[in-house]
């Protein structure tokens, strides 16, 4: 199918930025689902509507869910793909001869989603899912400077993570505010200042880069540089 299948993050970068609205836009012109599995579903809004403090975001979720906008996956074989990735992610790396945590369960559930469905991409914001798929040597420096000691690295795991997952490709948050800037999805928020397109793209990459979405500013300038305002 042509679908996208978002993990947490991006959908939260997007909400805290107010530009949650833009995934109705960005769908249409896609022309294909947009997929959400279940795990990520329950972070999204089952957990949050349990709180006072997320709750209004939850039910922003919510409401794309009940629009179509979002569609929720609960599928069998996206469970059972996803509990041998977790396995294998999570005995990759070894921190005194003890296997140690990297990746959570409806980051896993996506990727799962992703290969048993043909997705076109994951969006994810996260670091460490994006180095585990896209340079996962990378993985071991990472991880060590994030834990402040040094770690073992399992390679018959990484080998075969690598294998399961190299045909994915992962998009983050900032590359879809990117495009719906250039679909002039975002020209509501165009306002009479100096520059004011240029700002507009600026702050929108620079929220999502606040809000947990891995982009170097080196990477956003360049963005910016190469569009024409």
């Amino acid at each position: 199918m042509k679908a996208l299948v978002f993990d947490a993050g991006p959908v939260i970068s997007l909400t805290t930025n107010n530009l949650l609205y833009l995934l109705e836009g960005l769908r249409q012109k896609f022309n294909g689902q947009f997929i959400i599995v279940g795990g990520v579903k329950r972070e999204l809004v089952d957990k949050p509507l349990q709180t006072r403090r997320f709750k209004l975001e939850a039910l922003q979720v919510q409401s794309l869910i009940e629009k179509k906008t979002l569609t929720v996956l609960e599928d069998e074989k996206v469970r059972s793909l996803a509990n041998k990735l977790l396995d294998i992610a999570n005995s990759i790396l070894l921190a005194h001869d003890h296997p140690i945590t990297i990746v959570q369960r409806g980051e896993i559930e996506s990727l799962a989603c992703a290969l048993i469905y043909k997705a076109n991409a994951v969006v994810a914001d996260e670091r460490i899912t994006r180095t585990l798929i896209e340079n996962p040597e990378g993985l071991k420096r990472l991880m060590e400077k994030r834990l402040h000691q040094p770690l073992k690295l399992n390679k018959a795991a990484l080998h075969e993570f690598q294998e399961q997952t190299r045909h994915i490709k992962i998009i983050r948050s900032i590359e879809l505010i990117t495009i719906a800037f250039e679909l002039g999805l975002l020209n509501d928020l165009i306002v009479g200042i100096p520059n004011a397109r240029r700002e507009l793209l600026e702050s929108a990459l620079w929220g999502a880069k606040m809000n947990g979405c891995s982009v170097s500013e080196e990477e956003i300038n360049k963005i910016i540089k190469i569009q024409k305002f």
